[in-house]
């Protein structure tokens, strides 16, 4: 015996339909399942009358409840061909009524023709539901039994009309129940930076709220008066984080909930923020006299971040001035682990050359600046040195002492000066931090001729 199983439009074969045989005297032969030609195929049966029954259905097709007969000879194969139709489907998209999103959590019920309940369904995390279960043709109706939160109960009964093999598609809107988040942003003590006392409105702190699943809903920043409103949010549980403090201040971290639990609630909370002191430090020292053609060292103490938050793209520079010539770079050490690159500009470009990358922090490096060594043109001099670090924390500090060695060009004036300009920054909230310091050098004039006194 064998028994075929395919589909009543295409023909096509179905595999995965379990059956029942029976003798026709009720005795139970065993169940059989298609295999991927769509056949059972019993070789060694008896001859006799037996009965083939339907169990389960392959995915998308109904089940066939009719018993089929069929005699087994012997010497022959008996073959019974049994078709299947595709079951019908509902594809249903439960969506905001203002936003088009999908709505999760709301339960929905589906009666048969004669509002016999035939099932329970949920949207799932994009507002859908997908009801295959054997529907057969014909008519159907559908019920919102349990509201997502947030959202007013729909209790229409709408009818629907299920089409063989075919899915209908249907959007059910749902009107939110809607509330509002407030914030109100000040400052938790006097701040040295902008002379704010505590108790401050504060401008320009930006939140963002999340719903239960994570998403963000809403971006909101404080105004002049230090209030930050959201949109009108449906009822349900919210999660506020503080993204971005007001400038010279620090970032709240205390995350907060809110549960709007009725229409028209406003819930507010009252966020302060711990003032960020800013500040950055350099100085330079040299000679205060030399003469044309001397050798000369420049020292720089104190390069250190003084506030009390990070900043980044972090650096300190010397310009050269045109009377001198740098000839070696002493790096110092920094009390921070991590890298750093050197680079400088030469006379007559704007770009910016690579001395050196990827140095430690930990080390005392001596670098070699002449021209011969970087293979400067003729008319090339070295105008600005500079140390890049990127992110510099509270506290960056240096601590072995940074050196640039020099010689003053020969054809100086006596009683002529050059000024020596340092400077250290690094950029907090948008906005560069810097120091500069100078430092004056002058040259000797020529030696008086002192007249004879007869000694």
């Amino acid at each position: 015996m064998q028994i075929i199983k395919s589909d009543e439009s295409s023909g096509k074969r179905i595999s995965g339909v379990r059956f029942e045989v029976r003798k026709v005297n009720g005795e139970i032969v065993g169940t059989y399942t298609t295999d991927s030609d769509g056949v059972i195929y019993l070789p060694e049966i008896e001859s006799g009358w037996y009965t083939v029954t339907e169990l389960k259905a392959a995915p998308g097709y109904l089940l066939d409840t009719a018993s089929h007969r069929i005699e087994v000879k012997d010497g022959q194969t008996a073959t019974l061909e049994i078709t299947n139709h595709k079951s019908s489907r509902i594809l249903l998209h439960k969506v905001d009524k203002d936003t088009g999103k999908g709505i999760y959590g709301a339960v929905f019920l589906l009666y048969d023709s004669n509002h016999n309940p035939i099932g329970e369904y949920v949207t799932d995390q994009d507002g859908y539901i997908y009801a295959d279960d054997g529907l057969a043709d014909g008519r159907y109706y559908l019920r919102e039994i349990k509201a997502a939160d947030g959202y007013v109960l729909d209790p229409e009964l709408k009818t629907i009309y299920l089409r063989y093999g075919s899915t209908t598609e249907i959007e059910w809107a749902n009107t939110p129940i809607r509330g509002q988040i407030q914030i109100v942003k000040k400052s938790a003590d006097y701040n040295p930076t902008n002379g704010l006392p505590a108790g401050s409105l504060l401008e320009g702190a930006v939140f963002e709220i999340y719903d239960k699943a994570g998403n963000v809903v809403d971006t909101i920043k404080s105004d002049r008066n230090g209030k930050a409103v959201s949109k009108l949010l449906p009822l349900s549980r919210y999660t506020i984080r503080e993204v971005r403090a007001p400038a010279f201040y620090s970032a709240n971290p205390t995350a907060m909930t809110a549960y709007l639990e009725h229409e028209g609630q406003i819930i507010t909370f009252e966020v302060t923020n711990a003032s960020v002191n800013t500040g950055v430090s350099i100085k330079k020292t040299g000679p205060k006299e030399i003469v044309a053609g001397q050798m000369l060292r420049y020292v720089f103490s104190g390069i250190a971040n003084t506030g009390n938050t990070t900043l980044t793209s972090f650096y300190w520079r010397d310009s050269i001035p045109a009377q001198v010539t740098l000839n070696k770079v002493v790096t110092g050490t920094y009390n921070t682990v991590g890298s750093y690159k050197i680079v400088y500009k030469v006379n007559g470009t704007g770009d910016y050359r690579t001395l050196a990358d990827n140095l430690s922090t930990a080390i005392n490096y001596t670098l070699d600046t002449r021209a011969v060594t970087l293979g400067l043109a003729a008319n090339e001099k070295i105008t600005e040195i500079m140390l890049v670090f990127g992110q510099a924390p509270a506290g960056f500090a240096q601590v072995e002492t940074p050196m640039l060695y020099c010689t003053a060009a020969s054809n100086l004036t006596g009683g002529s000066a050059f000024v020596n300009v340092a400077d250290a920054g690094g950029i907090y909230s948008g906005q560069w931090v810097q120091a500069v310091a100078r430092w004056t050098t002058a040259i000797y004039g020529s030696t008086p001729v002192l007249p004879k006194t007869g000694y």
